[in-house]
């Protein structure tokens, strides 16, 4: 059955793993982009309630959640979600005639919603990378943290910086105009990494348009989306947008801009973003900090890496009555053959 706002929030407070984004504040978020809510409520075989945000388009998808909203799943009283719960889910979703139905687990809870999928189940493998903030920031700062990550934030704190840390409940961040900003530019080099046609890069980019949908979740979480910036000299450099509930256990790590002209990489100012937005969940109360996905071996995850992450694979699961998944790859293997063309030409 759907579910009321109110039991919603009742079930979202009852489990301690729950992440910010299973929120219903989080379900505005998607509302005002679009999507309409279809949340699922059970009643578990023992008592327990147990929702599954959900968004969907009529007829189409069910999606908990859609590409680049973080992580969805279950939440249930007491937390503590078991196979026999996930697939309990997944047999209610399955059910559903959409045409394409998805969860995206928290990466932690990973391995219990693989477990529960069944053979029909299509699985898009994703690696996280998260931090275990269990030792605390003293520690973390002096063992956890590599010396590069130490080194280049100290090198960071010696450049004149504007460094400054807003949230959604601010009259009017300057954080978002700063990511829009760094946004845009970010688009145009990744067309010429690709080697793709600037003004299709541009209209994907439009079509996706994540300072709107980076604006839409601070509208809607408020205090609990903090939009941390930095310029140099009026320039700006890099913003880091983080999601936590203080007091929860996790803060995601959820979306990030740098400068693509060379000051962020003179500056070192996303070495010092992350410190300082790993610090501040620490004082939160968060138990661990996701830094988002990357390839194994990439330089993000390298990069990642200094600040103590850890992969943890996990993976989406999907049921699809037309073959979304096939059709998503053959058109990345069709623009990447593209690309490469463009490049060698």
């Amino acid at each position: 059955m759907t579910v009321p706002r109110t039991v919603h929030q009742e079930v979202y407070d009852a489990d301690p793993d729950a992440v910010v984004t299973q929120s219903p504040a989080w379900s505005d978020a998607l509302a005002a982009r679009g999507h309409r809510d279809a949340s699922r409520l059970h009643t578990l075989p023992d008592g327990r309630r147990l929702v599954l945000p959900l968004v969907g388009r009529t007829g189409l998808s069910e999606e908990s959640w859609p590409y680049a909203w973080g992580y969805g799943g279950a939440i249930v009283e007491g937390g503590e979600l078991t196979v026999a719960d996930a697939r309990y889910v997944l047999a209610d979703l399955r059910r559903r005639p959409a045409l394409l139905r998805s969860v995206v687990p928290m990466p932690l809870r990973g391995a219990v919603w693989a477990e529960a999928a069944g053979a029909d189940a299509t699985r898009v493998p994703y690696t996280a990378q998260v931090v275990d903030l269990a030792p605390g920031w003293d520690e973390l700062w002096a063992r956890g943290f590599r010396r590069q990550a130490r080194n280049s934030v100290r090198k960071a704190e010696r450049f004149e910086l504007d460094v400054r840390r807003e949230t959604g409940a601010d009259p009017d961040p300057r954080g978002l105009d700063v990511f829009r900003t760094l946004y845009a530019q970010s688009v145009d080099r990744w067309a010429a990494d690709r080697g793709q046609p600037l003004p299709l890069a541009r209209a994907l980019a439009a079509r996706r348009d994540r300072p709107g949908q980076v604006a839409a979740a601070a509208r809607a979480l408020g205090e609990r989306c903090v939009v941390w910036s930095v310029l140099r000299d009026g320039a700006p450099v890099a913003a880091n947008v983080v999601l936590h509930e203080p007091g929860t256990r996790h803060a995601l790590g959820w979306m990030c801009a740098m400068d693509t002209t060379g000051i962020a990489r003179e500056t070192l100012a996303t070495y010092l973003l992350h410190s300082l937005a790993i610090q501040d969940a620490c004082a939160a109360g968060a138990r661990w900090f996701h830094m988002g996905e990357s390839d194994a071996g990439s330089g993000p995850e390298h990069f990642k890496r200094y600040f103590g992450a850890v992969a943890v694979p996990y993976a989406a699961l999907r049921f699809e009555r037309l073959p979304f998944s096939r059709a998503e790859q053959a058109a990345r293997s069709a623009l990447g053959a593209v690309s490469r063309w463009r490049r060698a030409s």
